[in-house]
């Protein structure tokens, strides 16, 4: 898939009902005064001023918070599975595991996105969410934005067994300058992808929602090299090959804000609506747009590159 990433969903009675009671275990711990808390984003001005910023209607927990994981047995054993298991799973040595780039239409293109996964405990975060289905959802954004994050790859399992067309909150994946993907948040489906190379948002939720977030750490995320930008000569010359290599690679972040400047807004405003921090965020984010003025040269190939994703993008590719 042009995504990066894998979708799984559950066809076993077996699998869904320890999916239903990993949900039932997170409603549990949502009905406890101060053990969930609300997702919050970290956020600097183009000051350097660092926040901490409330997303509306969603809340969570972290099951590394050992007075968590002690009262909740499942989504305990499914914390430490997790130290090994998602890593063995995506391990991209084994043959069912590596990731192939598709165009559009499904044609395999002549290279594969290449990383590698961390084992143990302190190699994986796991987060417990819950969305009341008031409008709560994610703004676009990678998982890892950069230094000092180790995040390679995030899993997310799906916990709501009566989600129907309309009640929102589907992921939406945005491989760089390709055809973006909705996935429903079915109950039992897994949706994996790279954290540092996919971009994405979660649509807002106008029903209960309920997942899990897993992300394992890899060891050579953030290198230099893929933390800054470094074209060759031919990038002009080749927009739709430039588009490909960036797609495969972690650069892609540094010009993804000029690439996709309305969707960054966009999705900002929905997700904060008036909530503390929300016109700051959006400030920064159009501060950082007009930069792009001040660098003729990489403003004529992020004009290049948004002519290209208009050509390719094609239809929004719905996985119900």
């Amino acid at each position: 898939d042009g995504a990066g990433g894998a979708d799984a969903s559950s066809s076993s009675g077996n699998g869904d009902a320890w999916a239903l009671a990993l949900r039932e275990e997170i409603e549990w711990l949502s009905a406890k005064d101060g053990v969930m808390r609300p997702n919050r984003t970290h956020f600097a001005n183009p000051k350097g001023e660092r926040f901490l910023f409330a997303k509306p209607g969603i809340v969570e927990a972290d099951m590394h918070d050992e007075s968590v994981a002690a009262v909740v047995p499942e989504l305990r054993a499914f914390f430490e599975a997790a130290a090994t298991k998602f890593a063995d799973a995506f391990d991209p040595k084994t043959e069912d595991a590596s990731v192939s780039e598709r165009d559009g239409g499904g044609a395999k293109e002549d290279f594969t996105y290449t990383y590698a996964l961390s084992r143990g405990h302190g190699a994986r975060t796991v987060k417990v969410q819950r969305n009341d289905g008031t409008g709560g959802c994610f703004p676009t954004h990678y998982d890892n934005p950069g230094p000092p994050s180790k995040r390679a790859l995030t899993c997310i399992l799906y916990l709501n067994p009566h989600w129907r067309t309309g009640d929102g909150g589907e992921l939406d994946l945005v491989p760089f300058c390709a055809t973006p993907t909705r996935v429903a948040p079915r109950l039992g489906r897994l949706v994996a992808f790279l954290s540092d190379r996919v971009l994405h948002r979660v649509q807002p939720a106008r029903a209960t929602r309920h997942c899990l977030t897993v992300w394992v750490d890899g060891p050579d995320v953030n290198s230099p090299k893929e933390c800054g930008l470094s074209l060759p000569p031919s990038a002009m010359g080749d927009v739709p090959g430039t588009a490909r290599a960036l797609r495969a690679s972690a650069s892609q972040r540094v010009i993804s804000r000029w690439c996709y400047p309305d969707e960054y807004e966009a999705s900002l405003r929905e997700c904060m609506r008036d909530a503390e921090g929300g016109e700051q965020m959006v400030e920064s984010h159009l501060a950082h747009v007009a930069k792009l003025r001040d660098n003729p040269p990489l403003r004529k190939l992020v004009d290049a590159l948004r002519e290209h994703r208009r050509d390719v993008e094609g239809k929004l590719t719905v996985v119900g």
